[in-house]
């Protein structure tokens, strides 16, 4: 059975660097006018609440070729700032120029593929709106394929934990791995208050109820399941494979060797205390029915 090396987890904000464009420079110097040019791109999108593990879907997409994904509609100003190389957030000019910027070609086909992971109100409407508004003016550009766009909902079994690591992230700012703070929406003094994690519980309800209502208006392609995509990620990878490109021969030994590689994980010395921390949120909110 052929073997590969674990990948090295890019971090939230790597994925924002301006050296992972297709016009970035090289060894050799700044490509040549028109050679970075992709070829019309199918529309995959990552559909999740937050803390479901959709930055480490979006991680081992990244490493199967199918597109460059992250959060490209978060209207937060570290995103809008990164992303603000392209023109004005949100334009028609910046949707072309990013999906031109960040197209990837799939390992398994050559196949070109834009890939963005979309989240419950980074956009206003519904995902019926959203989703429009996206591929109209791509379309017309002629930067995308006929192709329906390819949805892969993420869910997660244990909402409590969801909820929890949610509340630990508005308390410290942390949504990435370790304690990187980039947007504290919460007093750290408020990370076991009652009151405040109520307010989180509410949230979290409120992001999973847009998302069952955009399913319900258009059902995803494939649904996956955090947990499963932990405890199996070579088989649920091969079904996202197996949905996306039905025509690639999954048996190749490489292919199997490239759904199974593994994501690095980082240790940090405040690991144990972060869990300690989760548990107990996990535990409250539980205790508050949620």
């Amino acid at each position: 059975m052929v073997e590969l090396p674990a990948q090295r987890a890019l971090r939230e904000l790597e994925m924002l660097s301006p050296w992972f464009d297709a016009s970035a420079p090289g060894p050799q110097g700044p490509l040549p006018e028109g050679l970075h040019q992709p070829q019309p791109a199918r529309l995959l999108i990552v559909l999740a609440p937050p803390r479901v593990g959709s930055f480490h879907l979006c991680r081992l997409l990244w490493g199967l070729g199918y597109g460059k994904p992250t959060e490209y509609f978060n209207p937060h100003p570290i995103y809008r700032s990164a992303f603000g190389r392209w023109g004005r957030w949100g334009s028609k000019d910046w949707l072309r120029t990013l999906v031109r910027e960040r197209s990837a070609t799939s390992l398994f086909s050559g196949r070109h593929l834009f890939a963005t992971k979309l989240q419950p109100f980074q956009r206003r409407g519904s995902y019926r709106m959203v989703l429009e508004r996206l591929l109209r003016p791509l379309r017309r550009s002629g930067q995308l394929t006929a192709d329906p766009p390819f949805v892969v909902l993420l869910q997660r079994r244990n909402w409590p934990a969801a909820t929890a690591s949610l509340h630990f992230s508005r308390c410290t700012g942390a949504y990435d791995l370790g304690l990187e703070t980039t947007h504290q929406g919460l007093p750290f003094e408020h990370l076991l208050d009652p009151q405040a994690l109520s307010q989180t519980c509410a949230e979290m309800a409120f992001h999973r109820a847009w998302l069952e209502q955009a399913c319900r208006a258009l059902p995803p392609q494939l649904t996956l399941c955090y947990e499963e995509l932990i405890s199996h990620q070579a088989e649920q990878l091969g079904r996202l494979v197996g949905a996306l490109e039905p025509d690639v021969d999954r048996a190749e030994p490489w292919i199997e060797a490239v759904l199974r590689r593994p994501i690095q994980r980082e240790q940090f010395p405040w690991d144990g205390k972060r869990r300690e921390w989760l548990q107990q949120l996990e535990a409250a909110v539980i205790a508050l029915g949620a």
